[in-house]
């Protein structure tokens, strides 16, 4: 059977987590920012068990019957101080990782639609034996931007 914390250390808890979280998120903001996709991949892992371990801990303090009012208020003004924060780093990531996730999606866009531009045609041939107008000779360069401040 688990064992049931005070409530001041379900908030210590909560705090120590919550801390952790917050140094990770701005990190991971600031590789997305960077397109340092390999340090946000290297991360996830940690996200996901500190995340998890957030939501469990921030449950358990909901369903709890205990009176959290004896919490010294410097405590509780430093997990609503951390809770806002989070809240924002959570904004900013889910930002961020929509631009890039678009962003990959129409770069694979645009290479897909380069390619099928840049295929040389079949050919055919008319009934006497010419090649049909529509037919590429050659097929045309392509050239792709990428504007790396976005």
């Amino acid at each position: 059977m688990a064992e049931v914390l005070d409530p001041k250390s379900r908030v210590d808890d909560l705090l120590f987590i919550a801390g952790h979280l917050i140094d990770l998120l701005e990190q991971e903001n600031i590789a997305l920012k960077a397109s340092k996709l390999d340090q946000v991949a290297a991360m996830l892992e940690q996200k996901i068990k500190l995340s998890r371990a957030y939501e469990m801990r921030v449950l358990g303090m909901q369903k709890s019957e205990q009176n959290f009012s004896d919490v010294e208020p410097a405590l509780v003004e430093d997990l609503k101080t951390q809770s806002a924060r989070l809240q924002e780093l959570v904004e900013i990531n889910a930002r961020e990782l929509e631009i890039g996730i678009s962003t990959g999606k129409r770069y694979m866009e645009v290479v897909a639609e380069s390619v099928k531009q840049s295929a040389p045609g079949a050919g055919t041939y008319g009934s006497n034996g010419s090649k049909s107008r529509n037919v590429q000779e050659k097929a045309k360069p392509s050239s792709l931007a990428i504007n790396e401040n976005l």
